[in-house]
């Protein structure tokens, strides 16, 4: 019979390797790009503030090492600050870009938790690496969020009164536990195991009990668009709670206006707030800040583009677009307004015409809807015109018009419109929508999906956020910018090799 040497590898025995760290980034993989680029190519000195140990105290970490490692650990799908620590010790890519270092993963998460506005700082000085490259058209934008859940428990959400309702649950729960637990001690029912789960049971109570207490002591309620109470949180108060695709969340909308040359996301912020429609304006400005420091500019004679969804679509964001001679291009809501049972859409308030002589409004089947008087509606002052009821009652038109069978064979009262100044004749509303009847504008927002919704993609299905993992509205910022960093860099990796000459 056959001798052959024998192996102990299939039994796990290891083997000692003389290694070199920097031979295991191989040219042409995001890793060596990484490697190359952060502290020698952006610069990133920007940290060295946060250092008082030039003279006494012990060596630190350098942040070129922290930031690869993270940003290596986001591009995998790795947000845990203690997976990113065990990476450094067994994951040879990660031990070359920590220069075989090994961080604590403490000294992982106050770097990400404390760093925010610097990385800002560092996501434009990437930009402008992208620039450098030719990857950013500059003409032409388009913004969307992300909605994801944070570091925040839902089940502690609510509005004062609620929260106060949940005290007095949870103080009566853990009063029921001790009367119970009394009862069976008397009794000699205790055991060992009963009365550790007693304990943790009850540290847990007295851990809701003084979470929700302390935070009602100095609570502030929060007000709504409308004006009305909406629900706080007692765990981090500055997120939101978020109705997503899949029902709500508590947590975050990553904001993000996307290049149309290449996907480059060149501006970036996170919002805890249901309406990201009002930030706008603050994303416009950041935008073109941020074009200004990378020195990007649109050809001459050229205005630059914004695109945006229904969420965005306000007179005061147009107003605000018009005076950074932006042009918008941002449908309203009646875009995809609903249809009827045979597939016709419903008259909303565009379809009616508006007559100047006479202060009134004409409806689909020629029949006039008379001024009443000023109105509030949701927290929004306007003007209400309603028809004569005679003429609902018999229009054949009143299918595509009143919501449903049931109303129609009970109209009381004719069609009402609420006109407000952003859907007045002459508004910049008003406008906007003419300008999306026309081919050429339609043209433009079809880009809109191409734009900005492969970044979401990508951030999320390919890099692994599905949810922030810190607190408090600045840090999750900071967060966001990491992950979009990590985006535009892996944007880069064409161009950098092209350079480079590794392909």
């Amino acid at each position: 019979m056959a001798k052959y040497k024998h192996s102990d590898i299939e039994n796990g025995q290891g083997l000692f390797l003389t290694v070199n760290l920097k031979e295991q980034l191989l040219p042409g993989t995001f890793e060596h790009m990484l490697n190359d680029l952060i502290g020698k190519r952006i610069d990133i000195s920007v940290f060295d503030k946060n250092y008082k140990n030039d003279e006494t105290g012990a060596k630190a970490i350098p942040p070129s090492v922290l930031i690869k490692l993270i940003i290596y650990g986001y591009s995998k799908g790795i947000k845990s600050s203690r997976k990113l620590s065990e990476l450094c010790a067994r994951n040879i890519i990660a031990k070359a870009l920590a220069e075989g270092m090994e961080p604590h993963w403490t000294t992982i998460a106050d770097f990400i938790s404390s760093n925010s506005e610097i990385f800002r700082e560092i996501f434009v000085k990437v930009l402008a690496y992208c620039a450098g490259l030719k990857l950013i058209g500059g003409e032409t934008f388009a913004i969307d969020g992300l909605r994801l859940p944070s570091n925040a428990s839902i089940s502690l959400s609510g509005t004062k009164k609620e929260l106060e309702k949940r005290l007095e649950l949870y103080q009566r729960m853990a009063e029921k536990h001790i009367t119970k637990h009394k009862s069976q001690d008397e009794r000699g029912e205790l055991d060992s195991v009963s009365e550790e789960r007693y304990q943790t049971r009850q540290k847990k109570l007295n851990r809701q009990i003084e979470k929700i207490d302390g935070f009602l002591e100095n609570m502030e309620k929060k007000a709504g668009k409308k004006g009305k109470e909406i629900k706080s949180n007692v765990t981090d108060n500055e997120s939101a709670m978020i109705k997503t695709g899949s029902g709500f969340i508590q947590g975050y909308i990553g904001l993000a206006v996307s290049d149309k040359r290449n996907q480059i996301i060149v501006s970036a912020d996170a919002a805890g707030n249901t309406n990201e429609g009002e930030y706008l304006a603050q994303m416009l400005d950041d935008t073109l800040r941020n074009m200004k420091d990378v020195d990007v500019k649109p050809a001459e004679g050229k205005k630059r583009i914004m695109m945006g969804d229904g969420n965005y679509y306000s007179e005061e964001n147009l107003k605000a677009c018009q005076d950074m001679n932006i042009e918008a291009i941002i449908p309203d809501n009646y875009a995809r307004r609903g249809v009827d049972t045979i597939g016709e859409k419903r008259y909303e308030v565009v379809d009616f015409k508006y007559c100047e002589e006479g202060n009134y409004y004409e409806c689909p089947n020629g029949k006039k809807l008379e001024y009443k008087r000023i109105n509030m509606l949701s927290g929004r002052e306007g003007k209400l015109y309603q028809a004569n009821v005679k003429d609902c009652r018999i229009c054949p038109l009143s299918a595509r018009c009143i919501k449903s069978k049931k109303e129609i064979r009970k109209i009381d009262n004719g069609r009402k419109i609420f006109i407000t100044h952003s859907n007045e004749p002459g508004s910049l509303c008003a406008v906007m929508r003419e300008k999306l009847k026309t081919v050429e504008y339609q043209d433009h927002y079809s880009y809109r999906i191409q734009i900005v919704e492969p970044v979401f993609a990508n951030i999320k299905h390919c890099k692994g956020l599905n949810r922030f993992t810190l607190r408090g509205k600045n840090k999750v910022s900071g967060q966001w910018n990491l992950f979009c960093i990590v985006h535009n860099l892996w944007k880069c990796l064409k161009g950098y090799n092209e350079s480079m000459g590794y392909t």
